[in-house]
């Protein structure tokens, strides 16, 4: 016998972790939220003195309807209001993120036939203020490319900068990124993006130059002969937070916004792409989205870029 939502939820992890292949932080997040859920429904049935034996309750996953997980989303806004130093902005994206996983996690009971109806279809999100995303403008990152701003940039960071600001790739694509998968001839690369989905990705003269200098210099570091393209002094793959700390050191040279990140200059590129009218399609298509509607918010961040072009191509403007 299946020892219900408990099985379920571990079936649902192994399920998204080795058919999904989610990454290994989504996995443990989708984990902590899906507890604290299993946890509410164990004092939901069985009342607070059997929450220490939450491991051996079973609960009959079809006595989970739409008013148990509103019951349960109202219980969040009710914990979070105790938490004085969580911003209304905060609790809503974090109670969004469990609601999407919560929706996740029943749409997969549906379509395995476990339930017979998906309650978790009926719940809605709570409303987030739509956030633009921050960009540098291109006088300033043609201060740091050119070497204009206050120090010059390294060999390795400036083709790791130019490769971010000239093909609008990931953090963790650029950290993955293996040497054979940089095509000169063709000047393309090739990156596995989310959801292990490859895409080519195509790359300007000056990320070129800028490569090949460092390439001359990488065989004198690569001394554990690794087949990634960037690995750092220590002759060892790069890990996230040196990546970013190297773009946060050389942005504040030229920029002061607030956040100053790989992703700041993901946006750049798609920004700067837009608002020399690229079709927004094929944006999605180089940034690797799924969705239209993810691209889309860029058209949001010029808006009087829009109305230039609009301007110039309605004939009734």
């Amino acid at each position: 016998m299946h020892n219900g939502l408990y099985g379920y939820i571990l079936d649902f992890l192994d399920y998204i972790d080795v058919n999904k292949n989610f990454s290994k932080n989504t996995v443990i997040s989708y984990k902590n939220d899906l507890k604290q859920f299993y946890t509410f429904c164990i004092l939901t049935f069985y009342g607070e003195k059997d929450q220490d034996k939450e491991n051996i309750q079973v609960i009959d996953i079809n006595l989970l309807d739409l008013s148990v997980l509103k019951s349960f989303v109202a219980d969040l806004f009710e914990k979070h209001k105790i938490d004085l130093k969580s911003s209304r902005k905060y609790v809503n994206r974090s109670i969004s993120r469990k609601i999407s996983v919560l929706k996740s996690f029943f749409k997969y009971l549906y379509r395995k036939n476990i339930i017979g109806s998906n309650p978790a279809a009926s719940l809605n999100f709570p409303k987030l203020p739509k956030k633009l995303p921050e960009f540098v403008n291109q006088a300033d990152i043609n201060k740091l490319l050119d070497n204009e701003g206050r120090g010059e940039l390294s060999i390795i960071e400036k083709a790791i900068i130019e490769l971010f600001y000239g093909t609008g790739i990931r953090l963790s694509e650029l950290i993955n990124l293996k040497h054979v998968n940089v095509d000169f001839s063709r000047r393309t690369i090739q990156v596995v993006g989310k959801g292990s989905k490859t895409r080519i990705i195509p790359f300007g003269s000056k990320a070129e130059k800028a490569l090949k200098n460092y390439l001359r210099i990488r065989d004198i570091v690569n001394i554990n002969k690794l087949d990634l393209m960037f690995v750092n002094k220590q002759g060892k793959k790069y890990y996230p937070m040196e990546i970013n700390r190297l773009i946060k050191r050389n942005l504040s040279k030229v920029t002061e916004l607030k956040k100053k990140s790989p992703h700041v200059l993901r946006h750049t590129f798609a920004t700067h792409l837009l608002e020399r009218g690229a079709d927004i399609r094929a944006i999605k298509d180089l940034l690797g989205h799924e969705n239209l509607s993810t691209t889309q918010i860029y058209t949001h961040v010029n808006p009087e870029k829009l109305k230039k072009v609009y301007k110039q191509s309605h004939p009734k403007a």
